[in-house]
């Protein structure tokens, strides 16, 4: 993993995950680009690159200034821990710019902040954060509060065994490797027979070929017992996959997985397995 991308809108969520950003980049070696979408003036739109990146466009904006520091702000923090960064600001806040410069900068994963709600039918509503999740094949990795002495020592990963998932698993794995985690994998599935069980071995074993972190496994049968298992394993982290674009969450049903990472307080991870 070489870049990682921040939109934010300088909230106290997005804060906490320019925050995080920065603790993986030191963790991973990556870069940091930070990202703001701003209302645009009625003379049009322009993007400007600051902390090292190029520039396009030389018209002072006033209203766009202040966002102009707090970007600043953000690199210099990045900068002072021995992190390259960079930022942009762009005078459109339609959230395709955020896919569109992910792709520009060549993004490996994006961290983002959200509030969440607390209904069923949408996991962010309305939200950047939602538009994201639903149509980016990059990870998301969605923070909704500061988190105190961040680490990643034991992840819950949401699992369907689908082969699919195998390049989902090995991205997770090359980042949590740095905190020595253990990934636990976590199937929702009806209940199993014993027969069932161990036929489920060998596509445990294929999946998880070439970790280099700890793999436990449990199952559990129903959807609701994901933020059980992830409170009981004091999870630092949940993952979560979605399959193409304009998909929702796999693994469970959109409901009560969309509920999970409205309410979930803790970093949610969603995985694009494409």
């Amino acid at each position: 993993m070489k870049r990682i991308l921040v939109p934010t809108d300088f909230s106290e969520c997005a804060q906490a995950a320019a925050d995080i950003a920065i603790i993986i980049a030191m963790k991973t070696n990556a870069e940091i680009y930070f990202l703001h979408l701003h209302a645009p003036e009625p003379t049009g739109g322009h993007m400007t690159m600051h902390g090292g990146g190029s520039h396009e466009g030389h018209q002072h904006h006033d209203c766009s200034g202040p966002a102009r520091a707090r970007l600043d702000q953000l690199v210099k923090a990045a900068e002072q821990q021995g992190i390259s960064a960079k930022s942009a600001l762009v005078l459109d806040e339609d959230w395709k710019q955020v896919e569109k410069h992910a792709e520009a900068f060549s993004i490996d994963l994006i961290i983002m902040g959200s509030q969440g709600i607390s209904g069923i039918r949408r996991i962010f509503l309305g939200s950047l954060t939602l538009q994201m999740i639903r149509h980016t094949f990059l990870p998301v990795l969605i923070i909704k509060t500061a988190v105190t002495d961040f680490k990643i020592q034991t992840v819950v990963f949401v699992t369907t065994l689908e082969e699919r998932e195998q390049e989902a698993l090995a991205f997770l794995d090359h980042v949590t490797c740095r905190w020595n985690a253990v990934i636990h994998l976590l199937c929702v599935s009806k209940p199993l027979t014993a027969e069932e069980t161990n036929a489920l071995q060998g596509r445990i074993e294929q999946l998880t070929k070439g970790s280099k972190s700890p793999v436990e496994f449990s199952i559990c049968n129903e959807e609701a017992g994901i933020k059980k298992v992830a409170v009981d394993l004091d999870a630092d982290l949940v993952v979560l996959t979605t399959h193409g674009k304009n998909s929702l969450i796999r693994a469970v049903s959109s409901g009560p997985a969309e509920k999970f990472v409205a309410e979930y307080e803790r970093p949610v991870l969603i995985i694009n397995t494409k």
